[in-house]
Parts: structure tokens; C-alpha cells; sequence
């Protein structure tokens, strides 16, 4: 991200081939948010296998940067576009605007999404696709694969829908736009620490943590989770009992 320059009128631009810092750092912090799944993990009851957590994350990264490139993208074309007698020209004004909708409305949309086609994928008898986050088995990875598809082109039909919404709403959101972001225009570079780091940073990690709660597989599926303590008790005591049970018999 950078300023842009005379010919822009010096407003802010998400995207400048020089600088390549403010990206590393935004990827830096998706990670962080992303690694802060790991946390969720250690409170879950029951418990994720370790690969299969790993798997569920796996989805919501390569979701994560598909959605920054398009995010970029649709920043970059509707700051160039009109519509109304209110014009806002402030690209990183627009990719805050489309990151804020895409983690709140996109977010219930890619849900409601994935939920229909959970109950679709019941119906039509799609094996891959009826248990999200299950990948047990010698097909366990083709599983994996159809639903990162899935969740891909859900985020791409999702996109589709906040497109048009930017476009039927731009004059009311860019006067939103240009009253949110207005005063950080004064201080070019604190701008794009908070639309490019500091707010994506906060808005992932609750996207990521909402959205794991509905792509990771529910506790009826124990072949996805570790053991409980009570399960694993069991277990050994069944272990330990076998050979003494077993020695009782050859006395009788």
C-alpha cells in the first residue's frame, strides 16, 4: 500500500509493487489469527485430532488469501468508479469498507451457504461433502480437496453478492467511507496501518474463530477427535484387563 501520487491527488492506494512490507506484515498477522485457532483447539471438548485441525485451517487460509486478492481487486476498480453525486477516490478507504462487509455479511452468507450444501450433499448422497471437517479414511484427502473447492466457490458466489451490494449501495457507502476514514487521510501512513494491518488484523480473528465453528467436524463424528479422558481411562483399563482375563481362563 502507498500514497498515491499528484495525478491521484494523494489519496491512499492498497497496492504498490516497491512496497512490499505492509503486505508481509497483513500475511504476518493472518497467520497469527490463524495460529490463534490452535488456542481454540486446546478448549475444545471433544478435541480435534491434530491433522484434522491442521486440515480445517488449511481451508480457511487458502480462503483468506483468496479474499485479500479480491479484495484488493474490487478496492482497486470501484475507487475509480462513480455513482451518485458522492465520489470517493480513497482505495484504502474501500478495501476497509469491503473487508468490514465481507467478514460480517459475507460471513453470514458463506455460512447460510455452506449449510445448504451440507443438506444437499445429505440429500443428493455426496460422500466427500455430507460431514465437513471428517477426513478419515484411504479417501480422506479427496475429502479434504472437495471441500476446499466448495468453500472456495461459496467465497466466489459470496463475493458476487457483496460486488453488488457495494454497487447498488455506493453512494451511502462512501459517504460512510469518507466520514470513517477522513480524519486517518491527514496521517497517510497511520491510514494504512490501520486499514491494512491493524483492522484486518481484529476482524480475522473473528472471522477465523466463527467460521472454524462451522467448517470443522461436530462432536457426533469421534473418528475427527481425540479421545476424551474418560474414552482414553477406559481404553487402557480395557488393555490392562485383557491379559488378565485371558490368564484366568487357561487356570480354569
Amino acid at each position: 500500500a502507498t500514497m498515491g501520487d499528484d495525478d491521484d491527488g494523494g489519496y491512499c492506494k492498497i497496492y504498490d509493487a516497491e512496497d512490499s512490507f505492509t503486505g508481509l506484515v497483513q500475511v504476518m498477522l493472518a497467520l497469527i489469527a490463524l495460529a490463534s485457532l490452535y488456542v481454540k483447539r486446546q478448549h475444545e471438548v471433544p478435541r480435534r485430532k491434530f491433522m484434522t485441525w491442521w486440515l480445517d485451517v488449511s481451508k480457511q487460509g487458502f480462503g483468506a488469501f483468496y479474499s485479500h486478492l479480491t479484495n484488493m481487486l474490487v478496492s482497486a476498480i470501484i475507487a475509480g468508479y462513480t455513482r451518485g453525486q458522492y465520489e470517493l477516490k480513497d482505495q484504502c478507504a474501500w478495501y476497509g469498507i469491503n473487508f468490514l462487509i465481507d467478514t460480517t455479511v459475507g460471513l453470514f452468507f458463506s455460512v447460510l451457504m455452506l449449510d445448504m450444501l451440507t443438506q444437499a450433499a445429505h440429500n443428493r448422497n455426496w460422500e466427500t461433502l455430507k460431514n465437513s471437517g471428517v477426513y478419515e479414511g484411504e479417501n480422506g484427502m479427496t475429502h479434504w480437496f472437495h471441500q476446499l473447492l466448495s468453500w472456495m466457490m461459496i467465497l466466489t458466489v459470496t463475493k458476487f453478492i457483496l460486488v453488488f451490494i457495494l454497487w447498488a449501495f455506493y453512494p451511502i457507502l462512501a459517504r460512510f467511507g469518507d466520514f470513517l476514514f477522513k480524519p486517518l487521510q491527514e496521517n497517510i501512513h497511520f491510514e494504512l496501518l490501520f486499514v491494512m494491518i491493524i483492522f484486518p488484523g481484529i476482524l480475522n480473528f473473528f472471522y477465523f474463530w466463527i467460521a472454524d465453528q462451522y467448517l470443522k467436524a461436530g462432536p457426533e463424528h469421534p473418528e475427527a477427535h481425540e479421545p476424551t479422558e474418560i474414552e482414553h481411562t477406559l481404553s487402557q483399563y480395557a488393555r490392562m484387563s485383557a491379559p488378565s482375563r485371558s490368564g484366568s481362563l487357561e487356570m480354569l
